[in-house]
C-alpha cells in the first residue's frame, strides 16, 4: 500500500498558510518545518500525509526531533 501524500496545494490549505510559503521554504532549505517532500519526475511536490497532520497537532516532525538529539 502506497503511503498517503497531499500535494502543496493540500499542504498549505490544511496548515492555513500559502502554497508559496511551502515552496519557498523548500526551495531555500531543503524542507518545510522539517517536512520533506517527495519530488516528482515533473517536478511536482508531494508531502507526506503523516507529517503534514503532525505538524497541524503540533507534534514534532522527524527533522525537529533528530535535531533536538544532536543538540
Amino acid at each position: 500500500m502506497a503511503a498517503r501524500v497531499y500535494t502543496t496545494v493540500e499542504s498549505a490549505s490544511i496548515t492555513r498558510s500559502s502554497a508559496k510559503t511551502w515552496r519557498k521554504n523548500y526551495s531555500l532549505n531543503g524542507h518545510h518545518h522539517g517536512i520533506k517532500p517527495i519530488k516528482q519526475p515533473s517536478g511536482r511536490l508531494l508531502w507526506p500525509a503523516d507529517e503534514v497532520d503532525r505538524l497541524v497537532s503540533g507534534e514534532a516532525t522527524r527533522h525537529t526531533e533528530t535535531a533536538a538529539q544532536h543538540a
